[in-house]
């Protein structure tokens, strides 16, 4: 009895062997697969991908010329619209510069002068002339005073030239005092300041920066969409965008940009998508899931 109880026992380990070697290709074939497979971005259910809620615009206001700040007209999270003040430098030598070329563009003494000057050049060469026809004057007479008005009108020019560079320089002076004041560039939000008054700004410093500014009124939502739904999703397409908690809420936005290069390395796509915000009732940078269909 012996001897056969130990060749069953044989027999069973030989065909558990057996088994084992049937079974292992297949299991290094359905991990071969799985490698080949790419990977989905991460979804609830079919349609849905995972987002992030992004402002429209960033834009680091700096200062076009070398200036201190003079006054901040906003801090942190202040709500800013196009054109309004944001920054002044001081601007003691360009008040200045405009006062004196306001000045200088409203000077009228040259000009009135030459133009009394022309009258009476005018005046006395009429008169050489008629004297002239009466052989009671000299033809170089009358030469001269003709040469005299030339050189009136000659002078009137001038003035009225210097008049008009007096007020082309005083346009140039507003300008450069307009440079000491920095306006918001769009509708948004201060998200950082990282100056303060008497602070030196400088424009080549490309590191300093004054202001931070997000565009809110529209968001941005970024999705990253495997290349299986490529054909699917296209420009103008209306989706449903869900915030993450606790700013839940469904949001109808619509596709503005569909990528049309893939990221081969992933196997995935990215979508742009434009949420109208009127009334900032989201932030950006929250995490979301859109519903695609």
């Amino acid at each position: 009895m012996t001897p056969r109880v130990r060749t069953i026992g044989s027999l069973g380990l030989g065909t558990v062997a057996c088994a084992v070697l049937l079974l292992a290709p297949a299991a290094a074939l359905t991990e071969a697969r799985s490698a080949e497979a790419p990977e989905l971005a991460p979804q609830g259910r079919d349609g849905e991908f995972d987002c992030l809620i992004e402002p429209s615009r960033t834009i680091v206001v700096r200062s076009p010329v070398t200036g201190v700040i003079d006054q901040l007209y906003v801090a942190r999270g202040s709500r800013v619209r196009a054109g309004e003040p944001l920054v002044k430098l001081d601007s003691t030598v360009e008040s200045a510069a405009v006062d004196l070329a306001l000045f200088k563009s409203r000077m009228n003494g040259a000009l009135e002068s030459a133009e009394s000057r022309l009258l009476h050049a005018e005046s006395k060469a009429r008169r050489k002339s008629d004297l002239a026809a009466s052989d009671f004057a000299s033809a170089q007479d009358r030469e001269d005073a003709e040469s005299d008005v030339e050189v009136a009108r000659a002078d009137v020019l001038a003035a009225r030239e210097a008049k008009q560079l007096a007020s082309l320089e005083q346009a140039y002076a507003l300008a450069e005092l307009g440079l000491r004041l920095i306006r918001s560039p769009i509708n948004g939000v201060v998200i950082d300041k990282a100056m303060n008054v008497g602070d030196l700004a400088q424009p080549a410093d490309s590191s300093g920066y004054i202001l931070k500014l997000a565009e809110i009124d529209l968001l941005r939502v970024k999705v990253i969409v495997p290349l299986a739904y490529y054909r699917r999703v296209k420009p103008g397409q209306r989706v449903d965008v869900m915030p993450e908690r606790p700013l839940e809420g469904h949001y109808a936005a619509t596709v503005s940009v569909v990528d049309k290069v893939i990221d081969a390395a992933s196997g995935t796509f990215q979508v742009r998508i434009d949420l109208p915000n009127p009334k900032d009732a989201l932030p950006g940078g929250l995490r979301c899931t859109v519903r695609m269909w």
